[in-house]
């Protein structure tokens, strides 16, 4: 009896969607600074002086810790 349009088309919104992240990896695959071997080894040193900081960090706060109970 009565037809209703769809008013929101998803459809059409879940294809623009999958079409656009597409077009966008594409693009930084393109445009990308490193290669993929040289990005990891970049990655990893950040990572790596990342956990160096934070060991530091966390041996310092234990040594504060150790000296306020023994205080």
């Amino acid at each position: 009896m009565f037809n209703r349009k769809q008013k929101f088309p998803l459809g059409k919104v879940a294809a623009s969607f999958g079409i656009g992240a597409f077009a966008g990896a594409v693009l930084a695959l393109l445009y990308a600074p490193l290669t993929g071997k040289k990005m990891q080894k970049k990655i990893a040193g950040v990572t790596g002086d990342l956990i160096e900081k934070v060991e530091d960090k966390v041996e310092d706060v234990q040594a504060t810790v150790r000296r306020i109970a023994r205080g």
